[in-house]
């Protein structure tokens, strides 16, 4: 019985470790810093890498992060090699734009922040900044423009593919 219980013991001490590990290495939602503080302090995230949230969104060739707080400021979006999205956030990204490519979606990115120097900017809208994009940590819809009353819901919130809101399942 003693044995049986310093096993127990052990095993969730390790995979308590190992999943803390795992989150200081590759950064969780919780150390999401938005995008119009990252912008703010550009020269500080300048090659450095961050785990930043923002409002994805397609463009003609490409795709942009941007804040309504900094509407005046989109960062071009750019995968890294070996980029990877966690399942479920891929999915949601996919269902909340299959209609409508170009709307905005609710992300958490984790990546490299570049930003341009004179002379320099990045993708179609020759931007002030880019993120070279290794992860994409979380995705749900984004609230409503113009001030909407509408909340967000959270980031582990099913969509249907054609982009609705599902309802959660009722307890048993």
């Amino acid at each position: 019985m003693r044995r049986a219980k310093a096993s127990v013991i052990l095993l969730l001490t390790c995979l308590t470790v190992a999943a803390h590990t795992q989150d200081v290495r590759h950064g969780t939602s919780s150390d999401a810093i938005p995008l119009c503080e990252i912008i703010a302090n550009s020269s500080k995230y300048d090659g450095n890498a961050i785990v930043v949230r923002g409002q994805y969104r397609f463009v003609i060739h490409g795709a942009i992060l941007m804040d309504g707080a900094c509407s005046k400021t989109d960062v071009n979006l750019r995968e890294a090699p070996g980029y990877k999205a966690e399942k479920h956030a891929s999915s949601v990204l996919r269902a909340l734009t299959k209609k409508d490519r170009f709307q905005p979606v609710d992300v958490i990115l984790r990546g490299t922040l570049h930003v341009a120097h004179e002379g320099q900017c990045f993708g179609e809208m020759c931007a002030a900044y880019e993120i070279e994009i290794a992860e994409l940590m979380a995705a749900r819809p984004a609230p409503p423009e113009n001030g909407g009353s509408a909340v967000s819901p959270p980031a582990d919130t099913l969509v249907h593919e054609s982009g609705h809101v599902l309802d959660p399942p009722k307890p048993q």
